[in-house]
C-alpha cells in the first residue's frame, strides 16, 4: 500500500485554496485602500496642528521641514525675512499610495492698515486626485471637514472708521485674530 494523496485529492485543495484566495484578497486591498484614508486624514490634522504648535511657541513660522514631521513631497517654503516675518505662501503635497492626493496652502497672515487676516491653511485635491485611492481619500468626511472649513477675518470700513468681519474664507485658521470691534 502506498502513502500519500490522490491527484483528485490534490486538485480539491488547489480548488479551495483558490476560492479562499479569491475571497481574501479584495479584502486585503480593501483594508490596505482603508488604512491609506485614516492615514491621510491624520496627516492633515497633525499637519496643521504642527504647524500652529511652531507657530506657537516660536512666535513665526518657519520652513515645512521645520514646523512639522509630516511628510511633505514637493511645493515651496514660505519666505522668511532676517527679522521673522513671512511672506509668500508655503506649499506641498501629501501623498496616499505614492499619489499626490492632497495639496496644502499655508498662508501667514496679514495685519495692516485695512486688512486683518489670520494665518491659514488650506486643503485641496492633489495633482493626482483622479487616481483610486486619492478618490477614496478626497470622499473621506474627515478630509472634507479640512477641505470645505472656512474662518472670517477683518476688513476696515473707512465710512464708519471701524473695522468689521469680511466674507468667510476658505480655509483652517492657524494663529488668532483680533476680535471685531
Amino acid at each position: 500500500m502506498r502513502k500519500g494523496f490522490t491527484m483528485i485529492e490534490l486538485i480539491f485543495v488547489i480548488v479551495i485554496l483558490g476560492i479562499l484566495a479569491a475571497v481574501a484578497v479584495p479584502r486585503l486591498t480593501a483594508t490596505r485602500d482603508d488604512a491609506e484614508i485614516a492615514k491621510a486624514a491624520t496627516n492633515v490634522s497633525t499637519l496643521i496642528s504642527d504647524i500652529g504648535a511652531y507657530y506657537t511657541s516660536q512666535g513665526r513660522f518657519g520652513t515645512k521641514a521645520q514646523m512639522s514631521n509630516v511628510v511633505i513631497s514637493g511645493g515651496t517654503d514660505l519666505n522668511i525675512a532676517a527679522n521673522g516675518t513671512a511672506t509668500g505662501t508655503a506649499t506641498g503635497n501629501l501623498q496616499s499610495a505614492g499619489k499626490n492626493c492632497l495639496a496644502f496652502t499655508l498662508t501667514p497672515e496679514v495685519n495692516n492698515a485695512t486688512t486683518r487676516t489670520p494665518a491659514f491653511v488650506t486643503i485641496a485635491a492633489g495633482a493626482d486626485a483622479a487616481a483610486p485611492i486619492c478618490v477614496k481619500v478626497i470622499a473621506d468626511p474627515e478630509i472634507q471637514k479640512y477641505m470645505n472649513a472656512q474662518f472670517v477675518g477683518q476688513t476696515f470700513n473707512t465710512g464708519t472708521n471701524q473695522w468689521e468681519a469680511a466674507p468667510a474664507a476658505n480655509g483652517v485658521q492657524i494663529t488668532g485674530l483680533s476680535v471685531v470691534r
